[in-house]
């Protein structure tokens, strides 16, 4: 159901048994062994559900040594990877399907459930509430994929079942700044370029794969990054320096100003195949994964 590297030799898988494992690459001879597996992360309890009933685990996030998993029975797991137990479990933290997880700051992730919620969850708290709830009104489309911002975690994407893009700015309001009319159906993945944020890439159901470029200059925009003589590509590089204000000045996914340059798509999928249902994007380079049992990769994302 999901994978990640945890570091340069282990690999998270998350499984549709409700089992995780770790799993250990030998480069030597491109062979996998278990290193730690926690074969009942995610089951059902309660009234109907047989007592051996899995859940499958749905999503996976990892930052060392700690990996969070999410499931359909709605629990949250913390697991360390030298630990046989979890070190934290949220039992009840959706009453709706979890359908993936990313980290906001180092203790609080986020998760999106199938009835179109956004929750911040903080690890330092003993509770099992969030600290945070977001959601679409009216509407309670499932979502399916979230990202976060690399430079700017206040700045998340969300896609789901009808196939739009939400931007969220979860330091204010519990509604989205933006919503995308994106995919014509679910959309599967959404993930910011890691090293030039400003592009951003989703895949979906419908057979296709877009590469969203927000970083289109307008003549306004140009003459605010030029404050006190800096030019735009410092500071959008030392964001991490700047207020708070500045912050949400810059970020190009922010902005709602109708007079701004629209933001540009790009197909990357030439002919419209099965469904696109995974991508993964590093550098110049983008990689997916389709029903067609291909796997497509592009070489030159910016040229």
């Amino acid at each position: 159901m999901d994978l990640q590297f945890f570091d340069q030799e282990r690999i998270v898988a998350a499984s549709s048994t409700g089992c995780v494992t770790v799993f250990l690459h030998h480069p030597n001879n491109q062979t996998l062994s278990v290193s730690q597996q926690w074969t009942t992360a995610h089951f059902h309890t309660g009234p109907g559900s047989p007592s051996c009933s899995t859940a499958p685990c749905t999503g996976v996030v990892c930052n060392s040594p700690e990996i969070v998993t999410v499931g359909e029975d709605g629990r949250i797991n913390l697991f360390r990877v030298d630990h046989k137990e979890a070190v934290r479990t949220i039992d009840n933290a959706d009453s709706s399907t979890l359908h993936a997880v990313t980290f906001l700051r180092t203790p609080e992730i986020l998760t999106v459930n199938s009835i179109g919620q956004l929750k911040i969850w903080d690890f330092r708290q003993q509770g099992n509430e969030p600290s945070q709830i977001l959601s679409l009104t009216g509407d309670r489309v499932p979502l399916h994929c979230v990202d976060r911002h690399p430079n700017q975690q206040h700045v998340v994407a969300t896609g789901g079942q009808d196939g739009m893009l939400s931007i969220w700015d979860v330091r204010q309001g519990t509604m989205p700044v933006s919503l995308l009319k994106a995919h014509e159906a679910e959309m599967w993945e959404v993930h910011f370029h890691p090293s030039n944020p400003d592009h951003l890439f989703t895949c979906s159901e419908d057979g296709s794969l877009w590469h969203w470029d927000a970083s289109t200059d307008v003549p306004e925009k140009s003459s605010l990054f030029h404050q006190g003589g800096r030019n735009s590509t410092f500071l959008s590089h030392s964001i991490s320096n700047q207020a708070n204000v500045h912050q949400s000045l810059i970020s190009s996914w922010l902005s709602t100003d109708p007079g701004r340059d629209r933001i540009e798509i790009t197909s990357l999928l030439p002919n419209r195949t099965l469904s696109v249902n995974s991508l993964d994007v590093l550098g110049p380079c983008l990689v997916c994964g389709t029903d067609s049992e291909a796997i497509y990769v592009t070489r030159q994302l910016f040229s």
